[in-house]
């Protein structure tokens, strides 16, 4: 999706599984580790004082519990199990790398206790389009980013709808990212031509104190401001 996840969560509760529908990716479970001390994740995830300059703050649990007027919650949660359903990512252990607005959404409501997400869209001044989104989690309802990147070098993921088939193709490389605090870290770079409009995505996931954390920077986004976001991140949850 090339939206905002808060902007696309809504286009896609309006749009009801129509050609605005994006692709989801695997929603296997990597083992995880128990947190040392008893985090809150929406205590802890960057909110609106950690925005950087430039961007606007989105609580997505606030937008999921947001009136979708005509179209209800509930709907709008099995509209998502179904594009959810319809995905296939190959290897399917690469999906995490880039979570979609579904994939992202369908975590939240699965663990609202565990999870919390927090997304930064840029809001013109710096005369780009780009959005960073911040998940936080305790919890093992998702899948996670795959330490050894070698076996995601190139992946695809194929999404179905009726008599429609479209799929992308990602190539991901490894970054040398200095972030600091973190007791496992993995940085990426994930390239995607889709529909002749290239997209790149730098990701940045690790843990601390046991708790997951994933920065997702979609669009023109300086490594430094992800550095900085992945730093100030690590701080909170260290200092919970």
């Amino acid at each position: 999706m090339n939206k905002p996840l808060a902007a696309g969560f809504v286009c896609l509760a309006m749009c009801a599984l129509t050609s605005c529908g994006t692709d989801s990716g695997s929603t296997e479970t990597d083992a995880v580790s128990t947190p040392a001390v008893a985090v809150v994740p929406s205590e802890v995830v960057l909110s609106d004082v950690d925005a950087p300059a430039g961007y606007i703050h989105t609580d997505v649990a606030d937008t999921l519990d947001s009136d979708m007027g005509e179209v209800s919650n509930d709907e709008v949660i099995a509209m998502f199990e179904e594009i959810s359903g319809s995905t296939v990512t190959d290897p399917e252990s690469c999906g995490a790398l880039v979570p979609t607005a579904v994939d992202t959404v369908l975590r939240l409501n699965r663990d609202r206790a565990g999870t919390a997400v927090s997304e930064y869209a840029s809001d013109g001044s710096q005369g780009t389009d780009s959005s960073v989104t911040v998940m936080v989690t305790t919890g093992d309802t998702g899948s996670r980013v795959v330490e050894n990147l070698d076996e995601c070098a190139s992946f695809t993921r194929t999404s179905s709808s009726g008599d429609a088939e479209a799929s992308v193709t990602y190539r991901v490389s490894t970054l040398e990212l200095d972030v600091e605090g973190a007791e496992s870290l993995t940085a990426a770079r994930a390239e995607a031509d889709q529909g002749g409009a290239a997209e790149s995505t730098t990701v940045v996931a690790g843990t601390v104190d046991g708790v997951y954390f994933q920065i997702n920077a979609t669009g023109p986004v300086d490594d430094q401001l992800v550095v900085d976001l992945a730093e100030r991140q690590i701080g909170k949850i260290a200092g919970a």
